[in-house]
């Protein structure tokens, strides 16, 4: 795979009525590229406009098509031809075709199709080497990979193929492919894969990524943080944590800081279903396919767990990872109940938000455990609060000692900055702006799908971005911790203030250090190319887990130029009428790129269906089981050659074992399972891939072990295609729960030092808790207890 910054060089000559210009120079009868002509008329919702002139050459075919819910454009749609956009080292395999009016967008996506010549496929080439290019009416012109979804291939004529697939804008989009595509190469094949869901998710991702020797495949279904974590963590801050009205809104007169300004919150990104919340009124889904029952108590634990896995993203404080500056970590070791009554009370506590005169106490505080009055995730007042917040601060407005209804939590993760682009200009002050006409004159907005490179409103930093250098606090003139404080003021916090950089709370780095962008930006090209991922999202995930993997989607497409596929639910994945009849084995899994992204849930779903789990945290009933053996079925494909063998009849072999860690001395659980025939004299020479499969927040191994008999039935014999069947593999089900505390006692020093689950990492608070090294360890100790395949160069037409 060329990298981005090869792809963001192009041809530029018009190719329009005559042989492509920049299409390549194959001129072999039969595979020139000629585009002329084109259409255009009135789109409807369900309707289509189609090239359908012979005389438009290899132009006939395009179309542009609107679902019932796709927001039409007012005037007439056109389809053209265009420049080329091929990237060096791809080749053009159909011409450019500009969508118009340019620039329109839907948030419910366009149907568009883009014809091309199979014919011009490498000889080595194949359907999952078919990639869209994109430009982009404005900005640099640069052309991009996007994350298109739905992409379905009709090559029957391999004169006149067609590529059908979703996409919000439209733009100039062309089918392209590496010109060494499916040349045999030898990689290397260390045989092992490491799944999560949930709490696993992330972690598997992250830890995959971050030891590529290790681990030739990692999948992150349903991962709680998402794969970004800039994301994750700016909708943790600005809804989970948010919602408070500011000084600014107190001067502006849109409420007083001590009161909810819910207007003012960010916007949620509704195309994306982004789901909103504030610290007053958590996310609560009532019904099935959650997994977890959302109280504030559930909140809390794993805002603290998270915490003590990745250090405090809320405030820094240079002597501790997990405590707030301010607060002596020994304060947690005395009794809640003793704590809430007793808060400490921080004075000359500067915030730019809610106390930047710091006039006001900033305290620690409890909050209330959710009673059936005011609803689940709610804050009711009436209930008593009595579970400690511990990584949180309050500004006490009042000066009660007690954090009241609408009383601030301070969040000071980096220094004022306005995400306006590395332009440093936002788009409303941009030459030509109107905001319905022209949005975004510099084309730097940014949107995971049509601009995954644009910089304005991205929720990160950018250089040229316009910033502050006055310190976390976001105050100037505050004194810096660890100085000696001026008279008058008790005690000095800030961080970072007159440095001449944009500063970063270093907790918040240690959270970015697991985002995908950071994972992927520190491999070799060699190793971006051989990795395989996979990733899975509901829409209506109570974090948010989609809107966080579609901005993955962006950085591994878009950013990256990564293959990718990118799939709106099991029924445009495995072409079948209905989720309930999809199949796994009818998916062309050859015909994929190696990098996916299954996106579940119906927009249009019914209040029942919903509350039976439709593209929740863990789905309906049918979406959990299409889930678990759809990412299976993708990673048996990963791994090359395999044991599909019929005479392996006897069945896999369930075991609970548990070892001690050596780096940390951590007696460590885990669950296994051995695949048919793994004790059978005669196979004492086989040897097999493993599979590291790690759980969820609040689970344990053996709460997903009973997975293992639906994984044996697919690689027993049966009725199934050896293609089709799952090629046996060693599944370990890895612990994450703490230990060796369990619900309802308090956090021992003695053991992990969290509540519910370890989220997989090295805990910066020490102890036993090093759990990615553990995991490290569990492999060495697998490998030498059972017959796990050994790592081997392979050739392979990647």
């Amino acid at each position: 795979m060329r990298t981005l910054a090869a792809a963001l060089l192009y041809i530029s000559t018009a190719g329009t009525g005559a042989l492509c210009a920049g299409c390549g120079d194959n001129t072999t009868p039969g595979t020139e590229l000629r585009c002329a002509g084109g259409a255009s008329g009135v789109l409807t919702a369900g309707g289509q406009v189609v090239v359908d002139d012979a005389a438009a050459a290899d132009l006939r075919g395009a179309a542009i098509g609107a679902g019932a819910a796709t927001t039409v454009p007012a005037t007439a749609v056109s389809i053209g031809c265009a420049a080329d956009l091929v990237p060096p080292g791809f080749v053009a395999l159909g011409p450019a075709v500009s969508f118009g009016p340019a620039g329109t967008w839907s948030d419910r996506s366009f149907t568009l199709t883009v014809p091309y010549k199979a014919v011009r496929l490498p000889a080595t080439g194949g359907r999952r080497h078919v990639r869209v290019v994109a430009r982009r009416h404005v900005g640099d012109g640069t052309p991009f990979f996007p994350p298109v979804s739905n992409r379905i291939i009709d090559d029957a004529d391999p004169q006149a193929a067609r590529l059908t697939f979703q996409a919000g804008e439209l733009a100039t989009y062309q089918v392209v492919a590496e010109a060494e595509a499916g040349t045999p190469r030898t990689e290397r094949f260390a045989y092992r894969a490491i799944i999560g869901i949930s709490m696993g998710g992330n972690a598997a991702m992250s830890i995959g990524l971050s030891h590529p020797d290790l681990f030739d495949v990692t999948a992150d279904l349903g991962g709680e943080p998402g794969p970004s974590m800039r994301y994750t963590l700016a909708m943790i801050r600005d809804y989970l944590f948010g919602g408070f009205c500011t000084a600014d809104d107190e001067a502006a007169g849109r409420g007083a800081v001590g009161q909810l300004c819910l207007d003012q919150q960010r916007p949620a990104r509704r195309d994306q279903f982004e789901l909103t919340s504030d610290f007053e009124h958590m996310i609560y889904q009532d019904g099935s396919g959650v997994g977890l029952t959302l109280r504030r108590d559930l909140y809390m634990k794993a805002a603290r767990d998270l915490s003590r896995a990745l250090s405090n993203p809320a405030l820094y404080n240079p002597d501790h990872p997990y405590a707030p500056p301010g607060v002596d970590p020994a304060y947690f070791e005395q009794p809640a109940a003793q704590r809430c009554a007793n808060p400490i009370v921080l004075a000359d506590f500067f915030d730019r938000e809610f106390n930047p005169d710091g006039s006001r106490a900033v305290i620690t505080f409890c909050d209330g455990n959710d009673g059936e009055a005011l609803g689940l995730g709610v804050l009711d007042p009436a209930v008593p609060a009595t579970n400690p917040a511990e990584v949180l601060l309050a500004v006490d407005v009042d000066g009660d000692g007690r954090r009241d209804p609408g009383e601030p939590v301070i969040t000071n993760a980096y220094e004022p900055f306005a995400d306006v682009g590395a332009d440093g200009v936002a788009s409303a002050a941009e030459p030509g702006y109107d905001a319905a006409s022209n949005p975004d004159p510099a084309g730097d907005d940014y949107h995971y799908q049509r601009n995954p490179r644009g910089t304005e409103q991205n929720l990160d930093f950018d250089a040229g971005e316009p910033y502050q250098d006055v310190g976390l606090d976001g105050v100037a003139g505050t004194c810096q911790h660890g100085a000696t404080p001026p008279a008058g003021v008790s005690r000095c916090y800030d961080v970072g203030e007159g440095d001449g950089v944009w500063t970063l709370s270093p907790n918040v780095t240690r959270w970015y250090e697991n985002d995908v962008s950071t994972r992927l930006a520190a491999l070799t090209q060699p190793q971006r190319d051989h990795v395989r991922m996979w990733f899975d999202a509901g829409i209506r995930d109570f974090l948010n887990a989609s809107v966080s993997a579609n901005a993955g989607a962006g950085i591994i497409s878009g950013q990256f130029g990564l293959p990718l596929a990118v799939f709106d639910g099991f029924k445009v994945l495995g072409d079948t009428r209905s989720e309930n009849t999809y199949d796994f084995t009818n998916v062309a899994w050859e015909d994929l790129p190696r990098n996916g992204y299954l996106r579940y849930g119906n927009p249009d779903a019914s209040e029942a269906d919903i509350a039976l789990g439709d593209g929740r945290h863990v789905g309906s009933a049918v979406q959990l089981i299409n889930r678990a053996t759809s990412a299976f079925a993708w990673l048996d494909k990963q791994f090359p050659g395999g044991d599909r063998d019929d005479e392996l009849g006897a069945g896999g072999i369930l075991r609970e074992q548990s070892f001690v860690a050596p780096s940390s001395g951590r007696d460590t659980p885990y669950a296994l399972f051995l695949p048919p025939g793994y004790d059978k004299p005669e196979n004492a020479g086989r040897r097999y891939p493993v599979v590291y499969f790690l759980h969820g927040y609040g689970q344990e191994p053996d709460d997903l072990v009973s997975l293992s008999a639906a994984f044996e039935v697919y690689m027993l014999p049966s009725n199934l295609e050896l293609a089709d069947r799952f090629q046996k593999f060693i599944i370990v089900y890895v612990d994450g729960r703490c230990r060796p505390n369990l619900d309802g006692v308090p956090v021992d020093p003695t053991g992990d030092r969290c509540e519910r689950g370890t989220f997989y990492r090295d805990a910066p608070l020490g102890g036993p808790a090093q759990m990615e090294q553990n995991l490290l360890d569990l492999v060495d100790h697998i490998d030498a207890m059972y017959r796990t395949k050994a790592p081997e160069m392979v050739e392979i037409s990647p």
